[in-house]
C-alpha cells in the first residue's frame, strides 16, 4: 500500500513541469532576420483550480498545514478539479548571417531545452483522504474515480531551418525522458462503516513508471513548428502564429513498471490511516499486490510526447501604435486539460520600456491575470513577468509563475 500512497501522493507532489518554447506571455512580429540571433526562454508556474497555493507551497518546501489551511482548499474543491506544476527553459541559436543550403532567404538554427509537464485530474475525496484520512468518511463513500496523473521529463537538442524574412521555422529534436509516469483510476471507491472498523475497497485502473537512477530512461523524435501568417486587420495587416510544439513520440528502452488492478477488496481490524502508513498490520507473509490482485509487469513502450497546439495575435514591434492587442488559442490534446484562451494588450510607454497585461482561462486552472515588462534596446529585448499576478502576491491564491524571454541581436 505504500506503493498505493505514493502513487495518490505524487499526484501532488511529483507533478512536473511543463515546457514551451512559446509561452502565453505576448510574441513578437518585427524585422527579417538579417544577423545571428539569440533567444532564450524560461517559466516556472504552478496552477489548479482548487487547491490554494498555502498547501502546493508547503508541500514543495517543507512547512506545517494546518486544519485552517486544509479547510480553505477542500471547500473549493468540486467533483472535478485540475492541477499542474510547470517549468522550463529552452536557447536557441538562428545563424541569420548566412544561409542554408546555397538560398539566402533561409537560416539555420540550434535549439537545446529542459522539458518537464505534469497534470492530474481528481475528485474532492482524493483531497479529503490525504489530508483528512478516513475520520470523515465513516459510513459512506468516497469516491476514486476518474483520478488521473500524468508526468513526463525530458530534454531535448535539435536542429531547424527559419525562413529569414518573417520567423517561421521547422525543427526536429531528439528526446531523451529522464521521467515518466502515468496512472488512471477508471473506477475507485473506498467504502467504511460507522465506526471505521471495515474497508471495502473497489479498484480498476492502471499505473506506469520509469524506475532505476539511470538519466536516460528513453530515446524518442520531435517536431517544433512555428508558421507566420499575414492578414488584413483594420486598414493595415498583423501576424498570426500558428505553433506545434513538442509533438513526436519517445520508445521507453529502460523499461516501466506497469501495475494494473481490478479488485475489490474487504478487511476489517484497521483504519485507512494504518494502512496506508509505514505500520506493518499484516504479518510478514501477507502480500498486497496479491490481496488486491494488482499485477506488475515490465514493459517497454513507445509513449506520446506532452505536444500542445497554438493559434496567437502577435504584437509587431516595429508599428507605430503605442497599445496592441494580443490573444489566442492553447490545446494540449495529450493532457486531460481543457483548452486555454488567452488576451491581452501591449503598451509601449517609452521606446526603451513597453509594459503588457493579459488575462488567461483554462489549461489546469480557471482566470488569472499576468503583468509583464520589457526592456528593448536596439540588440536586445529583455521581458520579465507573471502569468498569475494574485497568486505570486497572495497564498490564497490557485497558483503562482515567473516567466522570462531574452533575445539578443549578436551582429
Amino acid at each position: 500500500m505504500n506503493q498505493l500512497k505514493f502513487g495518490i501522493a505524487a499526484l501532488f507532489l511529483l507533478i512536473g513541469i511543463r515546457s514551451n518554447a512559446q509561452l502565453l506571455y505576448p510574441s513578437y512580429s518585427d524585422s527579417a532576420i538579417n544577423q545571428a540571433v539569440i533567444e532564450t526562454d524560461g517559466i516556472v508556474e504552478l496552477q489548479g483550480t482548487s487547491l490554494k497555493r498555502e498547501i502546493t507551497n508547503t508541500l514543495l518546501f517543507g512547512g506545517f498545514i494546518d486544519e485552517s489551511m486544509k479547510a480553505r482548499s477542500f471547500d473549493k474543491h468540486s467533483e472535478i478539479n485540475r492541477f499542474g506544476i510547470n517549468a522550463n527553459a529552452e536557447i536557441r541559436y538562428i545563424n541569420g548571417s548566412g544561409g542554408f543550403m546555397k538560398r539566402d532567404s533561409i537560416a539555420w538554427m540550434v535549439k537545446a531545452g529542459y522539458v518537464a509537464v505534469g497534470n492530474m485530474i481528481y475528485g474532492q475525496d482524493v483531497f479529503g483522504l490525504i489530508f483528512y484520512g478516513n475520520s470523515s468518511y465513516l459510513n459512506t463513500t468516497a469516491e476514486l474515480t476518474n483520478t488521473r496523473l500524468d508526468f513526463m521529463q525530458f530534454q531535448k537538442v535539435g536542429f531547424g531551418i527559419v525562413n529569414k524574412k518573417d520567423k517561421s521555422y521547422i525543427a526536429l529534436n531528439l528526446i531523451n525522458v529522464q521521467n515518466y509516469m502515468d496512472g488512471h483510476i477508471q473506477k475507485g471507491e473506498l467504502t467504511q462503516n460507522e465506526d471505521g472498523s471495515q474497508i471495502d475497497l473497489l479498484l480498476k485502473g492502471e499505473m506506469r513508471s520509469t524506475t532505476g537512477a539511470n538519466f536516460s530512461k528513453g530515446l524518442g523524435i520531435g517536431i517544433d513548428i512555428d508558421y507566420r501568417i499575414r492578414v488584413p486587420w483594420g486598414k493595415s495587416f498583423t501576424s498570426f502564429q500558428v505553433s506545434a510544439q513538442n509533438i513526436g513520440f519517445a520508445y521507453m528502452n529502460g523499461g516501466m513498471d506497469r501495475y494494473v488492478v481490478d479488485s475489490t477488496y474487504t478487511y476489517s481490524g484497521f483504519d485507512f490511516n494504518t494502512l496506508t502508513s509505514n505500520a506493518q498490520p499484516f504479518s510478514d507473509d501477507f502480500s498486497l499486490l496479491d490481496s488486491l490482485n494488482i499485477e506488475k509487469q515490465t514493459i517497454k513502450r513507445v509513449v506520446a510526447l506532452p505536444g500542445y497546439l497554438q493559434v496567437m495575435k502577435l504584437v509587431d514591434l516595429n508599428s507605430s501604435k503605442k497599445v496592441q492587442s494580443f490573444f489566442g488559442l492553447r490545446m494540449y490534446p495529450t493532457f486531460s486539460s481543457i483548452p486555454q484562451i488567452f488576451a491581452g494588450a501591449y503598451w509601449k510607454a517609452t521606446s526603451l520600456f513597453h509594459f503588457s497585461a493579459s488575462g488567461t482561462y483554462g489549461g489546469f486552472g480557471n482566470l488569472r491575470g499576468g503583468i509583464y515588462a520589457t526592456l528593448n534596446l536596439k540588440r536586445v529585448n529583455w521581458m520579465i513577468g507573471t502569468e498569475d499576478v494574485y497568486g505570486s502576491v497572495s497564498k490564497k491564491g490557485y497558483g503562482e509563475s515567473f516567466v522570462t524571454r531574452l533575445l539578443w541581436k549578436i551582429n
